[in-house]
C-alpha cells in the first residue's frame, strides 16, 4: 500500500505539474525580494537596476464586482557620500485577477523593476513599499553601493535554465530571488560577468554550509553588452547597447548539489590577477510549515508508514532527525541527481494544506481528520461533490481517476468533521 501511495504521489507531480488546490502560506523568510545590479555605460556612468518581487498572496486585494485589485508601490532614493538626494524613483503597480484563488497563490508573484544612471562613487539607497488597500508602509533596510572602474568581476546573476525570446532576442530570466539562489526542483544557471573582455576561462568553487561541493573551470562565455529589462512580466537579462561590452561567462545548473544555507563563490584566474569572493544564501523560500519542525515532520509519516517506522525513527538522537527524514525520502526522490527531493516537497505541501483546510470544530489539526488523510495520500481529487442524505447530513463524495476510485465522507453532526464511509 506504502509503495502505491509513493507511486500516486509521484504521479500527481509528474502530471499535473504540482498544480493543485493552493496550501497555506508557507514560511518565506524574504516576504519582499530586491537585488541591486549595476552595469558599466558607454559614456562612463553606470547603469543601475533595482529589481524586486513580491507574492500575490502577501498583498491586499478588494474585491470589485467579479474582480479582486490590488494596489502597490515601490519609492527608490539614492543619496551620495554627503546624504545629499542624487535620484529618486516610485514605481505605481495595479494588480486585478480575476478570482480569490489567484490572490493566495504562492507561485504568482509581482516583479518589476526601477533604473537609473550615477557616476563612479559610494551611495546609500534606500527603498519603501506601500500597500495601496492596506495604507501600509514598510521600509527595506538601506543598501551600500560602491560603484567602481576598476571592478574586474561584476555582481555574479543567478539565472532560470530556460531561454526566453523578446522580439528578436534572446534573453535569461532573473531568478530575481534577492541576490538569493532558490532551493528548489528548477534548474538555475549562474552567470559571471567580466569587464576584461580578453579572459578565457575562470576558476570557481563554491562552498555550501562550509563544504566544498563544485571546484571547476568555466569556459563557456560570450561578450555581449548586457543591461536588465522586463518581458512577458519577467524580469530579464537581456542585451542593452547602452551598457559597455562585458565577458559573461556561464555555469550551468549551479544549484543542483547545493543544500539550504550559506554559499560562498570563489572566482579566480591567477593570469588576469582576478580574485574574488562572494557570499550568499540557498533558500526554499515555499518551504512547507511541516517541515520546519522536523520531529513533526517524521510524525507525519504515519499517514503512509506503521506506526513501529516512525517510532523507531523517533527513537534515535533529535541531533540526527534530519539526516533519518532525507534517507527515508531517498528511496523516492524521482531526480536523486539533484539534492532536491521532489516527492517530499509534495507531501509535506499536502500536509500543509490538510492541516489548514479540514480542521473541524475541536479538531485544530486538519491533517489528522480522515479527509486530511485521504488528501495527504492522494492528493487533490479531481472532482468534489456534495449533498444531503435522508437524514440531512452532508455527504462529500471525492472522484479520482488515476487509478479509478470514489471516497465518500459524511458529516454527522453539522460540526464540519468529515468521517470515512465505507464505499
Amino acid at each position: 500500500m506504502k509503495k502505491l501511495i509513493i507511486w500516486l504521489i509521484l504521479c500527481t507531480i509528474t502530471l499535473l505539474g504540482q498544480k493543485q488546490s493552493e496550501p497555506p502560506p508557507s514560511a518565506s523568510r524574504l516576504p519582499f525580494q530586491s537585488e541591486i545590479i549595476s552595469f558599466p555605460r558607454n559614456d562612463g556612468e553606470f547603469s543601475v537596476y533595482y529589481t524586486y518581487r513580491i507574492p500575490y498572496r502577501l498583498l491586499v486585494f478588494e474585491r470589485s464586482e467579479e474582480q479582486f485589485i490590488a494596489g502597490f508601490s515601490v519609492t527608490v532614493e539614492i543619496l551620495d557620500e554627503d546624504s545629499k538626494l542624487v535620484a529618486r524613483d516610485i514605481k505605481e503597480s495595479r494588480i486585478t485577477v480575476e478570482n480569490f484563488e489567484s490572490t493566495n497563490d504562492r507561485n504568482v508573484f509581482l516583479q518589476e523593476y526601477l533604473s537609473f544612471r550615477l557616476k563612479p562613487g559610494e551611495y546609500s539607497v534606500a527603498a519603501f513599499i506601500s500597500d495601496k488597500n492596506s495604507s501600509g508602509e514598510m521600509p527595506v533596510p538601506a543598501y551600500r553601493l560602491k560603484l567602481k572602474e576598476i571592478k574586474s568581476v561584476l555582481h555574479p546573476l543567478v539565472i532560470n535554465s530556460e531561454e526566453l525570446i523578446c522580439g528578436e532576442n534572446k534573453s535569461f530570466t532573473l531568478a530575481n530571488s534577492g541576490g538569493k539562489i532558490p532551493y528548489s526542483s528548477d534548474r538555475f544557471h549562474l552567470i559571471i560577468p567580466i569587464r576584461d573582455t580578453t579572459v578565457s576561462s575562470l576558476k570557481i568553487s563554491i562552498e555550501n554550509n562550509d563544504d566544498e561541493i563544485i571546484s571547476t573551470v568555466v569556459n563557456e562565455s560570450y561578450i555581449i553588452p548586457i543591461g536588465i529589462s522586463e518581458c512577458e512580466k519577467m524580469i530579464t537579462v537581456s542585451k542593452n547597447e547602452e551598457n559597455l561590452p562585458v565577458k559573461i561567462f556561464i555555469y550551468r545548473n549551479f544549484n543542483d548539489k547545493l543544500l539550504e544555507g550559506e554559499v560562498v563563490l570563489s572566482v579566480t584566474n591567477e593570469e588576469n590577477s582576478i580574485d574574488e569572493e562572494f557570499n550568499s544564501e540557498c533558500l526554499w523560500f515555499n518551504k512547507p510549515f511541516s517541515l520546519m519542525d522536523v520531529e513533526r515532520a517524521i510524525e507525519y509519516l504515519s499517514f503512509i508508514e506503521s506506526d513501529s517506522i516512525v517510532y523507531s525513527m523517533l527513537d534515535e538522537s533529535s541531533s540526527d532527525y534530519p539526516e533519518i527524514l532525507s534517507e527515508y525520502w531517498a528511496k523516492y526522490d524521482p531526480t536523486p541527481e539533484t539534492v532536491f527531493n521532489e516527492v517530499m516537497s509534495e507531501y509535506y505541501t499536502r500536509v500543509d494544506y490538510a492541516i489548514k483546510e479540514f480542521r473541524g470544530i475541536g479538531k485544530d489539526d486538519g491533517a489528522k481528520t480522515d479527509r486530511g488523510a485521504v488528501y495527504i495520500k492522494f492528493g487533490q481529487p479531481e472532482k468534489i461533490e456534495r449533498s444531503s442524505n435522508s437524514m440531512g447530513q452532508i455527504v462529500e463524495i471525492w472522484t479520482y481517476s488515476k487509478p479509478d476510485r470514489k471516497i465518500s465522507f459524511i458529516d454527522r453532526k453539522g460540526t464540519g468533521n468529515f468521517i470515512l464511509t465505507e464505499n
